[in-house]
């Protein structure tokens, strides 16, 4: 499918990857019983609990369904990024409501000219969703979203349109420029979505459930501003199979650190996390980072570097080495394997490439109508280059004790003059199209769904498909791009797998 890299910087990437309502392992959250765990804003909001943003109510409800009022609203967001002003305020004897008002106006949350219907008397009153737009907008930096998250897919030529608020929401109209201009940002750092009928609803109440879910979308872009001030927080590391690789660390670390550098420095030798994990935060304490052991090609790397530096070998020699085959990634040596130069790295025509293309057939596993494997085979056209590596990886795959099976399978296919995938170039190939999805900051763009671990045909970050790709070198489309696998934020195209990480 098509590529194009994201814009936005690996530690952002990776702390909007994760998602704010994610819990570590062994995390323990109270139990509402009208928040069950099949309810859509569970996570986020049980998170908010833990991290003392939100409460429940006297009765022992968690009431996600009911209209969040001014006043409850601007304690949440004061809690969550301006937590000492917001206890100060208590503190002086101030009640819970007008504390949270008092906090806004001492931080620059409330102006002091404002043009929200904001005062100390209309704090029971509800808060529309134009109006937490503007509060949440505030709370961010003045960064570029819209250059850091937004980027035309290289693949779809002239004719793709970058989705903006205004040509997302049909109700775009009904907004005044000051809440036009609030909801745009929140567009761009991918916080509002709007509604499922292409609407933002701008003048409507705002449940506790959604209000929370937005916040908890926007707080790690908030907590940028106090990124590098020193935390000490545990480390666990996981194997792939989500048991422990090794007991848990306390170890220090910086606000803004990405934990999967952190476990990279702490995990035992030739083992590496599995994507970027999440940033450190002040509200969390507690990282669970995935691991997985070195591919071979990685080992391979690494004694022939350990010669590089004694001496024994010349850089000349280390850079010609087959190990860079089965790197992750684009590098000469697999430029002039597929293209006899390192100076290339793309056919200039279809008349070109389909000269190096050759039809390949692999083993593979299908599903029958009564949901049984059987075994079979799948053609498809491949650079010759490649061509019989490919073959092996499939039957790596085939033999494994996963038998994923497959059934959609497509490798070369001229997407265009002007694409710049690798499609064109025979050394992309998709998987079983409609389950995994191409996905971008939550708006799937191809493909219907993708759900690993229930459904058999979509591809999980720790299946034996992404594994075996991996150690033939091959990119995964499910993290290349975003850091990791979750599909909120950046990126994703499930299916593909690329062999020189395009």
């Amino acid at each position: 499918m098509k590529l194009f890299r994201p814009l936005c910087a690996l530690a952002l990437c990776a702390a909007l990857a994760l998602p704010a309502g994610a819990l570590a392992a062994g995390e323990n959250t109270e139990k509402y019983p009208d928040l069950p765990e099949s309810y859509w804003a569970y996570a986020d909001m049980t998170e908010a609990v833990r991290l003392g943003i939100l409460k429940g109510l006297d009765d022992g409800r968690m009431a996600p369904e009911d209209i969040l009022t001014w006043g409850q609203y601007l304690v949440m967001l004061t809690r969550a990024i301006y937590p000492e002003e917001y206890a100060l305020q208590l503190n002086l004897g101030t009640p819970w409501d007008m504390a949270g008002y008092d906090a806004a106006k001492e931080t620059g949350l409330l102006l002091e000219n404002e043009f929200l219907p904001v005062s100390p008397s209309t704090l029971s009153q509800p808060i529309l969703r134009q109006d937490a737009a503007v509060l949440l907008d505030r709370l961010l930096l003045d960064l570029d979203y819209k250059e850091m998250f937004w980027s035309a897919p290289s693949d779809n030529g002239d004719d793709w349109e970058t989705p903006t608020a205004a040509n997302s929401f049909s109700d775009w109209d009904t907004l005044d420029e000051n809440h036009q201009a609030a909801v745009t940002r929140l567009f761009e750092a991918v916080i509002v979505k709007g509604r499922t009928d292409g609407t933002f609803d701008g003048g409507e109440t705002i449940k506790r459930a959604d209000g929370t879910v937005l916040l908890m979308r926007a707080l790690p872009l908030a907590e940028m501003r106090i990124w590098g001030e020193p935390k000490d927080i545990t480390l666990r590391l996981l194997d792939q199979e989500g048991g422990l690789l090794v007991e848990d660390k306390v170890i220090p670390a910086e606000l803004g650190a990405l934990t999967a550098e952190l476990a990279d420095l702490y995990a035992p030798k030739h083992y590496a996390a599995v994507d970027g994990g999440a940033t450190v935060t002040r509200a969390r304490d507690l990282y669970a980072v995935t691991m997985r052991p070195f591919t071979q090609a990685e080992l391979d790397e690494e004694a022939y570097y350990e010669k590089l530096s004694a001496g024994q070998v010349t850089q000349a020699e280390y850079d010609s080495q087959n190990f860079w085959l089965r790197k992750l990634g684009e590098n000469d040596q697999k430029k002039i394997l597929l293209f006899g130069t390192a100076s290339k790295r793309r056919y200039s025509s279809r008349s070109e490439a389909e000269q190096y293309m050759v039809t390949i057939t692999v083993p593979m596993w299908r599903i029958d109508k009564e949901g049984n494997k059987y075994s079979s085979e799948g053609s498809f056209l491949i650079n010759a280059a490649i061509a019989e590596d490919t073959v092996a990886l499939f039957t790596e795959i085939y033999n494994d004790p996963e038998q994923f099976p497959i059934r959609d399978l497509g490798g070369y296919g001229w997407r265009g003059d002007k694409a710049t995938g690798e499609h064109n170039t025979g050394t992309a190939i998709d998987i079983n199209w409609n389950e995994n999805y191409q996905i971008r900051n939550g708006r799937i763009q191809t493909g219907s769904l993708w759900q690993p671990g229930s459904n058999p045909y979509s591809i999980g970050p720790n299946s034996s498909v992404v594994r075996i790709f991996r150690e033939h070198g091959w990119s995964w489309g499910g993290d290349a791009w975003a850091d990791n696998s979750d599909d909120s934020y950046g990126y994703h195209d499930y299916m593909h797998f690329s062999y020189m990480g395009w």
